[in-house]
């Protein structure tokens, strides 16, 4: 305000004067440096003093730092007459942010939310970092939905920053006397993932693993998660799992590349777990073994580059010994994983291409989703060898190839490439690997019938949004014969047939999918129901808050083929497989983690004689839609 009434005072007594300038002095450039900005200034040392030159080149800094997201800056020239010569000072107001609100957070606690923003208080507004910000928040297994506000304000004389987050209900139990037909459900489980509002997670469970034509087995999970350990950015991760074979632990400590902006990441985990490994031939589990793994390792990132083009070089370590205990064998097979004790040193070079699309529907329902666009290229390079303490000396080989785009913001795809391969002096074993899938949102350009945030809108009794979903995946090993193998069935995309019925050393799966989500004043009158009965249970826990689960639900319908073959066969497109149905699916999207509920019936359209085609279900819960 003073230097601008200084301005419109001291411009008239000379305006019709001709002045050379003398000197431009340019302050209050934190972001960017002076030659930056004197480049994009034409008024020169020694021209004669021109009023709309002036502004012009004050206007032309504007919307250099505007286009660059400083949405607040302001630019004010100030000229002062020294002996008929002009001094003239270019002042930068860059927009400081000076308060925040926050609305929305009625468990979380204030600083959990600010501290997660790149947003700071006196530090200057950049609209990159506000978007940031929001998909940062959105990340948090706690919060379904947030949005970031800016406004100017004359009195404070800087921004405020207006932050509106929608909680999920973090605070979770779970019962499941065996709702899941096909593979391992929770009987009992206690999980809060913002523990008093701090933002940790701690998880107790007891879990029963039940695979069919498998012995049900059941342990003892816990587990508590520290992001922001001691307001830095590590995290940590603890884990311990009791089950009849032995304790397993594993612990992690992370510095991710929490924002795009981060010139580093780093990882450091050890780990002791013990499992059951099993052989299947042709659909019968044929060996058990019990297998113990011990592993230690960690890497160090460094990135060069901006927000959304990144390179990035780094250096990694592992070191693994496994060792395999035979239980049980049934038959003939050609079984035989061998123990190993490895330890690698390496190198990472890759680059990616980093862009965002908000949208909903696709992985999750209900919640935001971030949809990463552009491409990721990964090259790892390790070498083992016995001055280490490795058994053998080998070099191993890592690829990765991955991408996503999105049209319209109705057409996503995605695309992954992997190779991997270790050799010695000749190749010892390759595994490559592919998916792709391609999402055609909102076929009939309904718009989104459901938001966290909004819940369901007001559009008739029936309401729906249409979706459909191709994906192809493929997984190939060579060399592996007797130590690994690939396996095909309900598990991992053929619907209608067993479990794990086919097994080989090479597989691709094909899926064309239709989802209905469900909407309308009937789905919203259901959910109102359950909020009420969730309220009623709650109360006595819970004080003075509604329970709204926010369930959503969608009907599908599917195709799938499937093949899968070895070394020793050939192609055959006669051995596809294939298979039919249609199901009902379902999440409580404002309940943190709460996975997404699947009842189905697929039907085999070529089963192994003397199968017929019977119908198979399936019901249980899964993590993604």
């Amino acid at each position: 305000m003073i230097l601008g009434l200084f301005y419109s005072l001291t411009l008239p007594a000379f305006a019709d004067q001709q002045f050379r300038i003398k000197s431009i002095v340019v302050s209050g450039n934190q972001s960017f440096n002076k030659e930056d900005i004197l480049q994009l200034i034409d008024v020169k040392i020694g021209e004669i003093y021109n009023q709309d030159s002036v502004k012009n080149d004050t206007e032309k800094i504007s919307n250099f730092y505007r286009n660059k997201g400083f949405l607040y800056v302001r630019v004010i020239e100030s000229p002062n007459v020294i002996n008929d010569e002009v001094f003239l000072r270019i002042i930068i107001d860059e927009g400081k942010i000076r308060s925040f609100t926050l609305t929305g957070n009625t468990k979380t606690k204030d600083n959990v939310i600010l501290r997660e923003l790149l947003l700071k208080k006196d530090k200057v507004y950049i609209e990159a970092d506000r978007k940031e910000s929001e998909r940062i928040l959105r990340q948090k297994p706690f919060i379904g939905a947030a949005k970031i506000e800016s406004e100017w304000n004359d009195e404070l004389q800087g921004v405020v920053i207006h932050v509106t987050v929608t909680e999920f209900f973090s605070l979770t139990g779970a019962f499941d006397p065996g709702i899941n037909n096909q593979t391992g459900y929770f009987l009992l489980q206690i999980k809060e993932t913002n523990l008093f509002g701090t933002g940790q997670g701690s998880q107790i469970r007891y879990e029963r693993i039940s695979e069919v034509g498998e012995k049900t087995r059941g342990f003892v999970t816990m587990k508590y998660r520290i992001p922001r350990l001691f307001d830095s950015y590590i995290d940590f991760d603890g884990q311990y799992i009791q089950n009849r074979e032995g304790d397993s632990w594993s612990v992690l400590l992370e510095r991710p590349q929490y924002s795009l902006k981060s010139r580093w990441s780093a990882r450091l985990g050890i780990s002791e777990l013990i499992n059951q490994v099993r052989w299947y031939e042709h659909g019968t589990r044929t060996d058990t073994f019990e297998e113990t793994r011990n592993k230690a390792s960690g890497n160090i990132i460094r990135y060069f580059g901006d927000r959304h083009h990144q390179n990035y070089l780094g250096f990694w370590f592992d070191s693994l010994r496994t060792n395999y205990l035979s239980i049980e064998s049934v038959g003939q097979s050609e079984a035989s994983p061998s123990d190993q004790e490895i330890r690698r040193v390496g190198i990472t070079l890759g680059r990616r291409n980093i862009g965002f699309h908000q949208t909903r529907f696709l992985r999750g329902m209900g919640g935001d989703e971030d949809f990463v666009t552009g491409s990721l290229y990964n090259l790892s390079v390790g070498y083992s060898s016995p001055i280490y303490g490795s058994e053998r000396t080998e070099t191993f080989t890592s690829l990765v190839f991955n991408s996503g785009w999105e049209s319209m913001d109705r057409l996503f795809a995605t695309g992954l490439i992997g190779f991997s391969t270790g050799f010695t002096d000749k190749i010892e074993h390759t595994d490559i690997q592919s998916h792709c899938t391609f999402y055609f949102r909102d076929v009939f350009n309904t718009g989104d019938i459901y938001r966290v945030d909004k819940g369901y809108r007001k559009n008739g009794l029936i309401d729906f949004h249409q979706t459909i979903l191709f994906q192809f995946k493929s997984e190939m090993q060579y060399g592996w014969r007797g130590e690994s193998q690939v396996l095909l069935g309900a598990d991992n995309g053929l619907r209608g047939y067993a479990f794990r019925e086919f097994s080989g050393e090479k597989m691709m799966v094909f899926s064309l999918e239709s989802r209905t989500l469900c909407g309308g004043s009937i789905f919203n009158s259901i959910n109102n129901g359950l909020t009420k009965v969730a309220t009623f249970i709650a109360k006595p826990f819970v004080k003075n808050r509604i329970i709204d689960l926010g369930l959503v639900m969608s009907l599908t319908s599917f195709v799938d083929f499937g093949y899968i073959w070895d070394s020793e066969n050939a192609f055959n497109a006669q051995d596809v497989k294939r298979g039919v149905g249609f199901g009902l699916r379902g999440s409580f999207a404002k309940v943190s983690d709460a996975g997404i509920f699947r009842i189905e019936v697929a039907f085999p359209l070529d089963p192994t004689p003397p199968k017929s085609i019977k119908p198979h279900f399936f019901y249980g819960i899964e993590r993604a839609f």
